[in-house]
């Protein structure tokens, strides 16, 4: 580790960051402000000294940014600080990339803006290596070893000729981003402008892909003609404004695109608010349970009695008239009964007075539940 004594304004940004597409968190930087003037530690800065002299961050952009502001504010003693600094032929392009893409990462953890622009990035230079590159071998000594790449000539051929996918992008950040958030990006970028930039309204690039999904009405033509058909942009902003204020979940949204397939008219906001009616109706059987005056089970035979009385309380109905509420119900019940099962050492109830849980086995014994006992729908 080689620490150099540098002047603040000779630092620059690491190359691959582009000021218009990465964002300064200031709340962020006002936080490093304020530590910094607490406990004079600035030290996490890694820069790059490169061939020609000029001093390159890899990583600490915002630490970088707060070293500045406070220098601004009349910190004069800021004017030159130390930097932990390597030669160019230690931090390479390729290295520099990869600590970036994690650097941001780390800043902005799933935010589809960020994530999306920095694996676009990231396709670019691989791309850029691979066109330069006459073969497999040639291509792996110009990544170096900032990459643990798994490369042989059919797979060098196929990115040559289709591109650069999620799993090569994967492999060159050494496992640090999830091959499927990678993809996740990668289909959000494939968005028109309009969805891309609805799609940023949403917590996680998860989501955004979803939202996509979600949205796209169908394709039109072949091939070269092929087109995406989207919602208006006017039913896009209602469908991610209902997500986020809704607080949906991927697995909710993932719901809707499935509802919205199985429609006979496509119309993703109708599939959404269906499924916010549904979650609102699942919240109000929690809240139900959760207002019942009864104490929480404890015994074997306790927890079996309360099961069997929630079953009960809807079994009778005709199978047709089942509600969604009622299922719930049911489910609940029986997670009582298998938690009972689960939990070791069983208590035995084989002796139990069958006046003990209300006559429901007798209740149980004359129902006709017909072929497997089928309770849901």
């Amino acid at each position: 580790m080689s620490f150099k004594t540098i002047k603040l304004t000779d630092i620059e940004d690491n190359p691959y960051r582009n000021p218009e597409s990465y964002q300064y968190d200031q709340g962020k930087i006002n936080a490093l402000k304020d530590s910094i003037t607490d406990t004079s530690f600035w030290e996490n800065l890694l820069a790059r000294v490169t061939k020609d002299g000029r001093v390159q961050l890899a990583y600490g952009h915002h630490r970088l940014q707060a070293l500045k502001q406070l220098l601004g504010d009349g910190h004069i003693e800021l004017e030159s600080i130390k930097v932990n600094v390597r030669p160019e032929n230690q931090l390479t392009n390729e290295r520099m990339l990869k600590i970036f893409a994690q650097e941001n990462k780390d800043d902005w953890g799933e935010s589809p803006h960020n994530l999306c622009m920095t694996v676009l990035q990231l396709q670019a230079h691989l791309k850029g290596l691979i066109n330069a590159s006459k073969d497999k071998d040639q291509f792996l000594k110009k990544i170096g070893d900032s990459g643990a790449l798994k490369v042989d000539d059919r797979s060098f051929t196929r990115m040559k000729n289709k591109g650069v996918g999620a799993s090569i992008i994967a492999q060159f950040l050494g496992g640090t981003w999830s091959r499927q958030t990678i993809q996740d990006a990668l289909q959000v970028l494939e968005n028109d402008e309009a969805t891309f930039k609805l799609a940023q309204l949403l917590p996680s690039v998860t989501l955004a892909n979803r939202f996509q999904k979600l949205v796209t009405k169908g394709v039109e033509g072949e091939g070269k003609d092929k087109t995406v058909v989207m919602a208006d942009e006017g039913t896009q902003r209602k469908v991610a404004d209902t997500i986020v204020k809704e607080g949906l979940t991927r697995a909710e949204v993932e719901e809707a695109v499935k509802i919205n397939k199985e429609s006979d008219t496509v119309d993703p906001l109708a599939a959404i608010k269906e499924v916010v009616e549904r979650k609102k109706d699942a919240l109000k059987v929690v809240k139900e349970m959760e207002a019942d005056d009864k104490p929480a089970p404890k015994t074997a035979v306790e927890k079996v009695q309360i099961s069997l009385e929630k079953v009960l309380n809807v079994i009778t109905k005709v199978h047709e008239d089942l509600t969604d509420e009622d299922i719930s119900r049911i489910k609940s019940g029986i997670d009582l009964l298998i938690e009972v099962l689960d939990s070791p050492p069983f208590e035995a109830i084989e002796d139990v007075d069958e006046s003990e849980i209300g006559g429901s086995v007798e209740i149980i014994n004359e129902l006709d539940l017909g072929d497997g006992g089928g309770l849901l729908p």
